[in-house]
């Protein structure tokens, strides 16, 4: 039997500008700069895109990795999701430590929203960067228990059997 995959490789999202990319993720948030790929064609399709993917590392060496695509730009975005819902979360290891976040980030006038509660376990910061990707700095006040697990799993059900939501048949049904 498979198992579940182990951990997070990267998340990649769109840019239109590497080089404020690139000042954003090192400099403000002292991401380390892994590396980066220039292809003309994508390797999974075979499209002719000509295309540059970077590689931003966090602490635990998970990264976040954007595409520049030539000629494209995606500043704003077309789709009717609010902003607010399509974000990355990322630890922090105390609370002093995003209040000292958010006091850096504020200093380089960027708009930073909270210290947000959440539900007594996160508190959490946001702002964006410069793609207009919505980013959370949080510290997690204990770790979740099977007590939560079981709340979470009647929330699910309530919310299912409401909404009346069924998954969809498995492919080949």
């Amino acid at each position: 039997m498979l198992k579940s995959a182990s951990s997070l490789n990267h998340i990649a999202m769109p840019t239109s500008n590497t080089a404020e990319t690139y000042r954003f993720y090192t400099e403000v948030l002292g991401f380390t700069f892994l590396s980066a790929v220039r292809e003309e064609r994508v390797p999974s399709t075979g499209e002719e895109t000509p295309f540059l993917h970077t590689f931003f590392a966090m602490g635990d060496g998970s990264c976040i990795a954007f595409f520049d695509v030539a000629g494209q730009d995606y500043g704003g975005r077309s789709d009717d999701v609010p902003k607010w819902i399509r974000h990355f979360a990322l630890n922090v290891d105390t609370y002093d430590e995003l209040l000292e976040w958010k006091e850096r980030l504020t200093g380089l006038g960027i708009e930073t929203l909270g210290v947000t509660d959440h539900e007594g376990i996160w508190q959490s910061i946001y702002f964006f960067d410069p793609n207009g990707l919505r980013l959370e700095l949080t510290w997690q006040r204990r770790e979740l228990t099977e007590a939560d697990r079981a709340h979470g799993q009647q929330l699910v059900e309530e919310w299912v059997r409401e909404f009346d939501q069924h998954p969809a048949a498995p492919a080949g049904a």
